[in-house]
């Protein structure tokens, strides 16, 4: 009797605390009790996130990762996806387990192994970067998500950034990492906006080093902010030493970093005889320096073309000079390499530069030696001047970057190592876009318009494309760019001129029906036919980030209006000429012989402003827009 006494107090205890545990979990993911500061705004929110590190020595580290997020809206389903990135090499796959719980946290599904997809990462050749993943669910939000992946790490040069607010409108209740490392084992940290809590002990010769974050607001995506990082806490973290494939490197100063890049590269730009007699007979009649590496540059860019290679370690060593010349394809870093060797044939003297690359890439941490490039270009000092190289492209001209690569610091590597660098950068006189039109207007509102426009440095690329493109792609992109209803394109013809500041040509013919409006015996007409400026930045009341403006231009357009002859003015819009520090605007209407002409000319700076000029900037864009938008009215008498 007192063993059933006994077995039935167990079992209650037992169901007890299974149901207390149940209800608990329910409670935890219950979406109503997520505070609703973090819900305001937010797309998503994660409950819970972890990250630890296990550094076992340079050769090896071990990856954990846990996250219970909560996706509230239907553009929060971005984060829906649980992923696991990995390759046949340097990243080992261990797993990937999830469940997913409804709005009221109960758990609805487990995830199986038949729900893990598996796909490569590039479609093009040379390439074992994988993902597995597990797609978002057959629910409506909100609902919640738990997944943890292990990866494991054979060798390695970086160690995972830790910065929990991955997105814009991406709330957290609580994010921690954990790395564990010997404490013989040494790396560096950079912390940036963090003002949690942190810990550090040793444990049995393993140093435990913790990071921790709670009730952190969604933030906002701000205009003219490319980098969420200046706004959300960001643990970064470098080896000092690394290993990677048997290349044993060190990371604690740039140029120790760039002699690891120098010893991947050495000994591998050895090109056949054959080409290197080409490449001799191609100069041999050719003095000034410069125009021998055009001309070899030029060579490679007909002999080659861009293929994605990411093995292993040949996602950092290109490959040898001689299989990139015998195949004719090569990543940035083999063609960069390629076109080094070719080169080096000549007598020319050039360096392999790793760049972080992208018209919107955060600046590189000069401070903070660690990996942040993911693209190599070629460097020429010639005479003193210096030639930057983009040998990916079969069509850039020769000394041309663009603005994926443009005015930023760069790690050049040297036979010293490595030394940090800037590139080009292209001012707002060089960027120009210079037009001139004769427009003669009918009196039913008809416009024959005939454009000339030249498009110069940066500007360059925004018709680049055109000359080599068939006409009905032409007549396509011409008339999206245009977006003038009734446009008849009678003519059309591209020059593109590739100089080292390259420059193209645009000549147009067209017709427009009814461009100007008539009504009660007027005709109303916008003169800013071309190069309306619509965009006005969003009112923000306290803005927290700073103000990033990355392109300097320079626009001018002259329009000629040819008037009937019995057209009468009645309102012709006065001048306008707005300066700021964020650039200067003119706009100028006046009539002469029957002529109406317009002109407008914007410049546009380059700079970081603080996030207090923000009402400026908005009160600047709003007054041109307004400008662009003033139209004349003319009285139409009878002949």
């Amino acid at each position: 009797m007192k063993f059933k006494i006994i077995k039935h107090f167990l079992i209650t205890a037992f169901l007890f605390l299974f149901i207390a545990e149940s209800e608990a979990q329910i409670i935890k993911y219950n979406v109503n009790f997520i505070a609703d500061s973090l819900k305001e705004h937010a797309d998503a929110v994660i409950r819970y996130q972890q990250t630890d590190i296990k550094i076992n020595n340079k050769n090896s580290a071990d990856y954990y990762f846990k996250e219970v997020i909560t996706i509230l809206t239907e553009n929060g389903e971005k984060f829906a996806y649980a992923k696991a990135y990995y390759d046949n090499k340097l990243t080992d796959f261990v797993s990937l387990s999830g469940k997913v719980y409804d709005n009221n946290g109960i758990l609805q599904k487990t995830i199986k192994k038949k729900d893990i997809k598996d796909i490569s990462l590039y479609s093009g050749f040379f390439s074992d970067n994988r993902m597995k993943y597990v797609g978002k669910p057959a629910l409506t939000p909100p609902y919640t998500i738990e997944y943890e992946i292990k990866l494991h790490y054979n060798g390695f040069m970086n160690i995972e950034t830790w910065m929990p607010v991955y997105s814009y409108n991406l709330a957290v209740e609580k994010a921690e990492l954990n790395i564990m490392s010997p404490v013989n084992y040494f790396y560096r940290i950079k912390e940036q906006n963090f003002s949690g809590e942190k810990s550090e002990k040793t444990v049995k010769s393993i140093i435990h080093r913790t990071w921790q974050i709670k009730h952190i607001k969604p933030v906002l995506n701000e205009p003219f902010n490319y980098s969420l990082t200046e706004l959300v806490p960001v643990i970064y973290a470098a080896p000092c030493d690394f290993t990677l494939e048997g290349f044993d490197g060190n990371m604690e100063t740039w140029q120790n970093f760039g002699q690891w890049i120098l010893n991947l590269n050495n000994g591998r730009d050895a090109l056949p005889e054959n080409t290197i007699n080409e490449i001799t007979t191609l100069v041999k009649n050719i003095s000034d320096k410069k125009l021998k590496a055009k001309a070899i540059y030029e060579y490679m860019q007909n002999k080659t073309r861009y293929v994605s290679i990411q093995l292993g370690i040949g996602g950092w060593q290109p490959f040898e000079a001689s299989y990139t010349d015998r195949n004719g394809y090569g990543d940035c870093k083999a063609l960069s390499y390629y076109t080094q060797a070719l080169l080096k044939t000549a007598g020319i003297k050039s360096y392999y530069a790793i760049v972080n690359a992208g018209g919107s890439a955060k600046p590189v941490m000069t401070d903070f030696p660690s990996l942040q490039f993911n693209h190599v270009i070629l460097c020429l000092p010639i005479e003193k001047d210096t030639i930057w190289l983009e040998c990916t492209s079969q069509k850039t001209p020769f000394g041309y970057l663009s603005d994926f690569t443009d005015d930023r610091n760069v790690l050049l590597i040297t036979e010293n190592g490595g030394k940090l660098v800037h590139t080009t950068s292209y001012p707002k006189n060089i960027n120009t876009q210079i037009r001139k039109a004769n427009i003669k207007l009918s009196c039913n509102g008809q416009i024959n318009a005939e454009i000339y426009t030249n498009y110069n440095g940066l500007q360059y690329d925004n018709v680049s494309d055109m000359q080599d493109l068939p006409d009905v792609d032409k007549i396509k992109k011409i008339k999206e760019r245009i977006a003038l209803p009734e446009l008849k394109l009678d003519s059309f013809k591209y020059e593109n001129h590739k100089n080292s500041i390259p420059s193209a040509d645009e000549y147009l013919k067209f017709t427009v029906k009814n461009y100007a409006s008539a009504s009660s015996g007027r005709i109303f007409l916008k003169p800013n036919l071309l190069n309306q400026k619509k965009y006005i930045p969003q009112k923000i009341e306290k803005r927290k980030s700073h103000i990033d403006l990355r392109f300097a231009y320079t626009d001018i357009d002259t329009l000629i209006y040819s008037l009937p002859e019995n057209l009468i003015p009645e309102y012709i819009p006065d001048s306008v000429a707005l300066k700021s520090e964020f650039g200067t605007f003119v706009s100028k209407t006046k009539l002469e012989n029957n002529k109406l002409i317009y002109i407008r000319k914007i410049i546009m700076n380059k700079g970081t402003f603080p996030a207090k000029k923000y009402s400026d900037l908005r009160k600047f864009y709003k007054s041109i827009v307004k400008s662009d938008k003033q139209t004349c009215v003319f009285k139409i008498t009878e002949n």
